[in-house]
């Protein structure tokens, strides 16, 4: 639903959240969690008819505002696009959530050059742009937060998945950087970093993983997340399995784990899907 289509609602005392990548998996588990919570949401993706599915099951359950938007993140000025419709909806952002995202694996050498720039714009540059120009409103208002979707692929280099896990690297370390300067400026700066997590992501990625013990559910995922706001808390790991992980980064040498993950994580084929 746009804009013209539904009055603004502006009242400050409802908080009000923007998710990206709110389709379907973990944005969408945001989405029922917030709503549920009292948020009004605005939910971003590309998929208008399941942003449009998940806007009537929230508006059946809970009594928020709930609006979509349909929305290619992956494209340059996208920042702007998603900061402007935004404030035709609300006129200050208590969460935003950059979420949206996807997977590539193979060998490097063979990806479709435009899946790469896809990724690259994706996950940096279009959270980072998204985050700058969300944070100064935040900041003033001495209120807020920031949840970044990342990832425990994040924590060492994974070969077959060599752009994915550098991409994911990168938002660990901005976000930590960004949360220590903004401490104590009543702003959150969050991270969080699942880890194999029940969702479609690696179907879409043209992948099929070899272990698929322990995985996580969205919901846990989204909980986990959302719990650790008040402690305000940076890196957010899920679970047992995500605190392995982050463990496994410190103590054990790259050049073993690299080889490890890239027998675990090889696909069968050099199909890369976006």
């Amino acid at each position: 639903m746009s804009a013209d289509e539904e009055c603004v609602s502006n009242n400050p005392s409802i908080p009000f959240a923007v998710i990206t990548g709110a389709s379907r998996g973990i944005g969408a588990e945001y989405a029922r969690a917030l709503s549920g919570q009292g948020y009004d949401v605005l939910l971003i993706g590309r998929d208008k008819e399941r942003l449009e599915t998940l806007r009537q099951e929230l508006l059946r359950t809970d009594q928020r505002e709930v609006w979509v938007e349909s929305l290619d993140l992956s494209q340059p000025q996208a920042a702007e696009a998603l900061y402007n419709l935004s404030g035709t909806y609300r006129s200050e952002v208590s969460l935003l959530i950059n979420n949206a995202g996807f997977g590539m694996y193979g060998e490097f050498a063979d990806m479709p050059m435009a899946n790469i720039r896809y990724m690259l714009q994706l996950h940096m540059n279009t959270v980072v742009e998204s985050t700058r120009l969300f944070l100064p409103a935040m900041l003033a208002r001495k209120q807020g937060a920031i949840i970044t979707v990342a990832s425990v692929a994040g924590f060492f280099p994974i070969p077959y998945m060599s752009e994915y896990a550098a991409t994911k690297a990168f938002l660990i370390a901005f976000s930590e950087g960004l949360a220590q300067e903004t401490k104590g400026q009543g702003v959150t700066i969050q991270v969080c970093c699942p880890g194999f997590t029940d969702t479609d992501f690696h179907q879409t990625a043209g992948h099929q993983p070899k272990q698929v013990f322990f995985a996580q559910s969205a919901r846990k995922v989204v909980q986990t997340s959302l719990q650790a706001l008040p402690s305000k808390r940076t890196l957010v790991t899920i679970g047992w399995q995500g605190r392995l992980s982050l463990w496994i980064s410190k103590i054990i040498p790259h050049k073993i784990m690299m080889a490890i993950a890239g027998k675990a994580v090889k696909p069968p084929s050099n199909t890369n899907l976006r």
